[in-house]
């Protein structure tokens, strides 16, 4: 299979379990990735529209448009379409519904947060394993990254890590962080250190299931989520406290 077959193969159906398919992809380091990448996306972008809750005058407005209105071409779509690829024109005018409506809404969400749990959501396999991974390693991961460390403080070194990859929190803009996972006292917890502005100041974040604070850094923002039992807090400033820019 050649480097074009690939590509395209690959953005038309990241998803793709034949054979010879796979077999491309794993000799290649650079192609591995790129499907690796795509995958990370798809599932961004199902978290993304299954948490979506348009208002209902704009729901019934859609629901009333006339049976038959719509083009005939918005029906196709190839059967081994990867789902952002299925559905891109019905995205794209999803986006520009909530883009008006985030007009009358401002304020009442942050895009930090947005893309925090939209990530979470499309890696929740992370939270199943239970690998051990050694604060060395971890700092290595970081270091190579985003040019940072945690301290090896005894409070840091009897933590229970057992994820830590370099991860796209945004894809799109190529924004790329630390996500961590490690054991806390109720269930797993993740941690992201991202390389991006810093926000103002630390403020709290939530949804239906986890809780979590992002809270900035001299080289970007760190963040802690967990069950909404967690001692969210405690992790944050234990995290913070050790981090070397």
């Amino acid at each position: 299979m050649n480097e074009q077959q690939f590509l395209e193969r690959a953005h038309a159906n990241p998803h793709d379990d034949s054979p010879e398919f796979l077999a491309a992809a794993t000799e290649n380091a650079q192609r591995q990735q790129l499907l690796d990448d795509l995958k990370r996306f798809d599932g961004a972008l199902k978290a993304g529209l299954a948490s979506a809750q348009p208002p209902t005058s704009l729901r019934q407005a859609l629901l009333d448009i006339p049976a038959g209105s719509v083009h005939p071409d918005t029906s196709v779509a190839a059967a081994n379409d990867s789902f952002w690829r299925r559905n891109f024109r019905y995205v794209a005018g999803l986006v520009i519904a909530l883009g008006i409506v985030g007009i009358y809404n401002q304020g009442e969400a942050n895009p930090l947060e947005e893309m925090v749990f939209s990530h979470i959501y499309s890696e929740m396999d992370f939270l199943e394993d239970d690998t051990p991974v050694s604060l060395d390693n971890v700092n290595f991961i970081m270091a190579a990254l985003v040019g940072n460390e945690f301290q090896s403080s005894p409070d840091m070194q009897n933590l229970q890590i057992n994820v830590t990859k370099d991860c796209y929190v945004d894809f799109i803009n190529g924004l790329q962080a630390v996500h961590i996972v490690m054991q806390g006292e109720v269930g797993p917890v993740t941690v992201m250190v991202i390389p991006n502005t810093p926000v103002a100041s630390e403020f709290a974040i939530a949804d239906g299931r986890f809780e979590g604070m992002i809270s900035p850094t001299p080289g970007g923002n760190l963040v802690v989520v967990g069950e909404k039992s967690e001692s969210i807090q405690q992790y944050s400033s234990l995290l913070a406290a050790n981090i070397n820019w």
